[in-house]
């Protein structure tokens, strides 16, 4: 049964209003929202919980091995309302805008029953979603006020009408502080220290967080390299149980807010050890309690598959052409794996023609570019080197420069030292400006010649871990102290994969 508080005066029965929520046994509301939003979709479920709402969200209920558009199309279906959390975000989201108009086309003579839109951000909204009065919370100036318009909004939603429950205050007397008609806010004296699920009211701050000066941990993982040993044996799981166990049980230790991944997942780029390298990332996000949108990850040169090249440059023998850089093929499992982790995340993307990614987390303001070193790799012994390429070089330059103001921590990743990639001297002066911190791996499949190479030292603020390790990063953002500093650097329990 659905389950609303009311002050003084209600009867306890709920309105017969509300039997198209009855109908539905299963669950009250699905949070649609953009991945980008993540924490005010967190925010919005928690305190509808609290009022003992039933909702499904998929931070908390999208979990490893799901699929993602089975999920989509069960919460849209099952629920009694989809709430949309409307921003610019969700305004250019594919699965978004496939969410709200599913809701739509399941009540079309009455819209409203089925789509509440809950505004977080100005945006300009046209079409259907512009006809549906949204609550506004993007004039909320504290967690106090945004709470009571959205549980009101919700509360006249359910029932159809705003009408109160008493008889209201004779004009111009202002009605009495907690007069009777408005949903309650706080729920019973214990219901705010015991959610439905055990969350704790501190998990989810009221959005958006004062990001001014600031302080940022990230999880550096560094090359589990599985290997063929590792196939079916549930190593990625374990290692990542492990990874989370050892988090907990730094006393003092900061929750992660992002993870970062310098690449060679695997060992030789096979098809299983990519499953167990997936198994691990999953295993962590879910153990971290992370969305996608906070994992980022790119490839080392572990990760390519030398069969996979082998076969495309005798495909092209046979063919009579020359193979073309940066030989596609050869990235085809660690695609299908980044495929997987990212497919419920829009915009993350691992193509041919770019095939490196950037992860961008508005509700943080960090920016992490993820930086493929594995241009120039294929299984030729001559090709054995770190290169990124002037397209690609260039194409970091310009959409780095994008988050250059508005105090974005800006982050480098990359599998080994960028000061042993072969086109060093370019990415330097294109690129070092760029990053307010650079991780990366300490990559040796590159040979004696790159490993004895000059290490300049003009990449700021850089932290390297060792393959198969783990080090927490903890970084301090203070513009008017002189910007960015590494605060610590952790290595983090025993080697793992490898």
């Amino acid at each position: 049964m659905l389950r609303i508080w009311w002050v003084v005066g209600h009867t306890g029965e709920m309105d017969r209003s509300v039997d198209r929520y009855r109908s539905n046994p299963l669950l009250d509301f699905f949070i649609s929202y953009s991945p980008m939003d993540e924490a005010w979709a967190v925010w919005i479920a928690w305190e509808l919980e609290v009022a003992g709402y039933r909702v499904m969200l998929q931070a908390w209920d999208f979990v490893a091995g799901s699929n993602f558009i089975e999920f989509m199309d069960r919460g849209v279906s099952q629920s009694g309302a989809v709430i949309a959390v409307l921003s610019e975000n969700y305004l250019r989201s594919r699965y978004g805008r496939m969410e709200w108009q599913a809701a739509l086309r399941s009540s079309p003579d009455a819209p409203e029953q089925r789509l509440i839109t809950v505004r977080i951000e100005e945006c300009r909204l046209v079409g259907l979603l512009a006809t549906i009065t949204f609550v506004d919370l993007a004039s909320a100036t504290d967690r106090a006020q945004a709470r009571r318009l959205l549980l009101d909004r919700i509360g006249h939603a359910v029932h159809g009408r705003a009408k109160p429950e008493v008889e209201p205050a004779f004009p111009p007397h202002r009605p009495a502080a907690g007069a009777a008609g408005t949903a309650r806010v706080e729920g019973p004296a214990d219901t705010r220290r015991r959610h439905p699920r055990g969350l704790a009211a501190d998990q989810v701050p009221f959005p958006p967080a004062d990001l001014e000066s600031r302080r940022c941990t990230v999880l550096h993982v560094a090359g589990p390299g599985y290997e063929k040993a590792h196939v079916g044996t549930g190593a990625g799981a374990r290692d990542a149980d492990d990874l989370v166990r050892a988090l907990a049980d730094g006393a003092g230790q900061p929750r992660p807010d992002i993870v970062a991944i310098s690449g060679s997942l695997t060992n030789t780029g096979s098809i299983r050890e990519f499953d167990e390298a997936r198994a691990f990332v999953t295993g962590l996000r879910a153990g971290l309690g992370l969305p996608a949108h906070r994992i980022a990850v790119v490839p080392g040169p572990r990760d390519v598959t030398w069969a996979a090249s082998q076969a495309y440059f005798d495909n092209c023998e046979a063919d009579q052409v020359e193979p073309e850089p940066p030989y596609w093929p050869k990235w085809r499992h660690y695609r299908r794996f980044f495929s997987d982790v990212y497919s419920s995340v829009e915009g993350a993307d691992f193509v041919a023609g770019q095939p490196w990614s950037l992860f961008s987390i508005p509700d943080l303001r960090i920016v992490v570019a993820g930086l493929n070193s594995t241009i120039a790799e294929s299984h030729r012994a001559s090709d054995h080197y770190g290169w990124l390429g002037v397209h690609q070089t260039r194409w970091f330059a310009e959409e780095m420069s994008e988050f250059g103001a508005d105090n974005w921590l800006r982050i480098g990743l990359i599998s080994q030292p960028p000061q042993q990639l072969r086109d060093e001297a370019r990415v330097r002066r294109m690129l070092a400006d760029s990053f307010s911190v650079v991780l990366h791996g300490s990559e040796d499949r590159f040979g004696d010649e790159q490993l004895t190479r000059p290490r300049p030292t003009v990449w700021k603020a850089a932290a390297a871990a060792s393959p198969g390790r783990a080090q927490l990063v903890s970084v301090r953002i203070s513009p008017d102290e002189g910007g960015v500093e590494i605060e610590d650097s952790t290595m983090l329990g025993a080697p793992f994969g490898q």
